[in-house]
């Protein structure tokens, strides 16, 4: 069993209420926006007056810091301090909530910026209301939490700085210790959004603080050293354990960091064995299924590649603006880090808009946030589900139609360098992939062979009867060639016999693979795959037909009607609309992995569009 934190810490108890009557305070909301200190000051001032005239006097506590009801069992020593029992009393009330969401203004302050104004505003609506740092929205979330997601550093270290400079009655590292410790509802500290957000200074900073914020775990959630590997920043992992030696490994279902290990990497794997070997004895909690160590989980690390035919396996409005307003270039991804925090929030599910994108199959809002270097891939939802697990599990089973957005996503993301979350795969197909249904698929297939094979006979027909009655007519026998074609010596000609032999041996082709995919006593896959040429060759066959239509009229109405012969050409061409579609689908989704994954990529645009027109 990985060792567990054998000290009592200092986990705070929370107790947090929300009342219903909520009543909206524009002026202080707006002016904690801006980071107008001087006019929060104000109306604090003002708001502080009116409520000190109507409230009764506090009843005293064993301790108290500022408006912070500070519980202590021992003396407040420095050498007690990591072993007292703390509790810190957080109440909401709805005066002090500026937003429906229950955030307080110290809230809307710290998540807006860490510029001067922002930390001068702070440390106004702390001296007023010093309560209001330890106070939770309905989300759960500390100022602490907000400021930390958003990125602002600078903010997260005033507040602990703030908490920390006390009034000289002894209790604050306690007291800062304590305030770093409280959980929101997803039960994870402001030092879980830090290693979320990859931010080594901040968690640096947090964990000066208080060097045994990383054993603090959510209930059956991951601690910070489980969200680091998953989400592969070892350096973070690393900075965890140099700061304390006894840190938790724990991981939700009883996994722990080591379980994710093995996903990611030899590397990793070693890291963690060298920090903690016992860690490889430790299996996950039975959930039905075979309950098995580490070492037992290293096969099938990955999903599979998702082929065609395949076998088996209010925040986005807001998300999409941002990502078609910012630059995606590295430079710009840098200056504009901070705004990370619109670009990867998560709802209650812990869902992203790119995960609402992926599981509704949307390219219009998906192209435009992949695109942005600052979107995360990586994130998962409250179900420990990345954006590819998620793409996975939507994607359909069976024969299905090349541009199906669905499979789109699953290989844009991909080809994106997306990874897969910290399950095991075997268990993660059994519980979320639907199984091939083949009678279902083998019905299917021989439904759709009679519609192609139709389009096909016909098209072979209509090209071998070309053959022998070519525009233009033959020489006569007197001719030194006779009974050659008289239109021979034009180019125009040249490209509709060219034309025509394609159609006729595409459709052709098209007719052998379509036998495969309609004997029963093929296996599926053959079937399937079968099926998928046969419908390409069948398309293909289509489009060299037309093109041979129009040059056949053109070579017979040029030399006399130029005009006419331009213009059915050019009303022959909408035959093409198609390849045209195939190729805005398929060049928007590599011009989207050029912007992402910059120059390095720039052959996969070229690359694809050439593969498509050849296609």
């Amino acid at each position: 069993m990985a060792p567990e934190n054998t000290q009592q810490t200092n986990t705070p108890q929370i107790q947090c209420k929300q009342d219903e009557g909520f009543e909206p305070n524009p002026e202080l909301l707006m002016a904690a926006r801006r980071g107008d200190w001087q006019q929060l000051e104000r109306l604090l001032c003002k708001k502080g007056d009116a409520a000190a005239a109507a409230a009764p006097q506090p009843v005293p506590t064993l301790a108290q810091h500022d408006d912070v009801v500070v519980h202590v069992e021992e003396p407040a020593t420095d050498d007690a301090v990591d072993t007292a029992e703390v509790s810190i009393s957080s109440v909401t009330a709805p005066a002090e909530a500026v937003t429906v969401a229950g955030d307080s203004v110290l809230h809307v302050v710290a998540s807006r910026g860490d510029g001067e104004e922002f930390l001068e505003s702070a440390t106004v609506v702390y001296g007023k209301s010093s309560h209001l740092l330890g106070t939770r929205n309905k989300n759960g979330d500390t100022p602490l939490h907000c400021a930390a997601r958003a990125g602002w550093g600078g903010m997260v270290t005033h507040l602990v700085a703030l908490a920390s400079a006390g009034n000289g009655d002894g209790l604050e590292k306690i007291k800062v210790k304590a305030i770093l410790r409280m959980r929101n509802e997803q039960g994870e500290t402001v030092l879980h959004e830090a290693v979320r957000l990859g931010d080594r200074d901040m968690v640096g900073r947090l964990i000066t603080e208080d060097p045994q914020l990383a054993r603090v775990p959510p209930a059956d959630g991951a601690s910070p050293l489980y969200l680091a590997v998953s989400l592969g920043h070892d350096a973070i992992a690393r900075q965890l354990y140099d700061k304390d030696k006894a840190l938790s490994y724990s991981g939700p279902g009883g996994r722990t960091a080591l379980h994710v290990a093995v996903l990611k990497g030899k590397e990793t794997t070693k890291m963690l064995l060298e920090w903690n070997n016992d860690l490889i004895k430790q299996g996950e909690r039975s959930t039905g299924k075979s309950r098995r160590s580490p070492s037992c989980s290293t096969a099938a690390m990955t999903a599979p590649s998702c082929a065609t035919p395949r076998a088996g396996p209010s925040c986005m409005s807001l998300s999409l603006r941002i990502a078609s307003r910012l630059s995606p270039t590295p430079a710009n991804c840098r200056a504009t880090s901070s705004r990370r925090r619109f670009l990867n929030m998560q709802d209650k599910d812990g869902n992203t808009a790119l995960h609402l994108a992926v599981r509704f199959g949307n390219l219009w809002i998906f192209n435009p946030l992949m695109k942005n270097c600052l979107v995360k891939l990586n994130l998962t939802n409250s179900k420990g589900q990345t954006l590819l697990d998620l793409s996975w599990i939507m994607t359909p089973v069976g024969v299905h139609y090349g541009l199906n957005p669905r499979i789109r996503v699953y290989k844009l993301l991909q080809d994106a360098g997306a990874q897969n979350g910290t399950y095991r795969w075997d268990l993660f197909h059994e519980e979320h992939i639907p199984k091939l249904e083949q009678k279902e698929e083998a019905q299917k297939i021989t439904d759709s062979t009679q519609t192609i094979g139709i389009g096909s006979v016909l098209i072979a027909t209509v090209a071998f009867a070309a053959a022998f009655a070519l525009p233009g007519g033959y020489r006569a026998d007197d001719h030194r060639n006779g009974g050659t074609p008289t239109l021979a010596e034009y180019y125009a000609f040249d490209v509709f016999i060219i034309a025509n032999t394609l159609a006729f041996i595409c459709s052709d082709l098209s007719i052998t693979s379509l036998m495969y995919a309609g004997v029963a006593a093929v296996d599926i896959r053959t079937r399937m795959i079968s099926f998928v040429l046969s419908a390409t060759f069948m398309a293909s066959s289509a489009t060299r037909l037309g093109a041979a239509f129009a040059f056949g009229l053109c070579v017979v109405l040029a030399p006399v009607a130029r005009t006419t012969a331009v213009a059915s050409c050019a009303i022959t061409a909408l035959a093409l609309v198609d390849v045209a579609w195939f190729i805005w689908v398929v060049g928007t989704g590599e011009l989207m992995l050029l912007k992402r994954l910059g120059i390095r990529a720039w052959w996969r645009l070229a690359w694809a569009i050439l593969l498509t027109l050849l296609q």
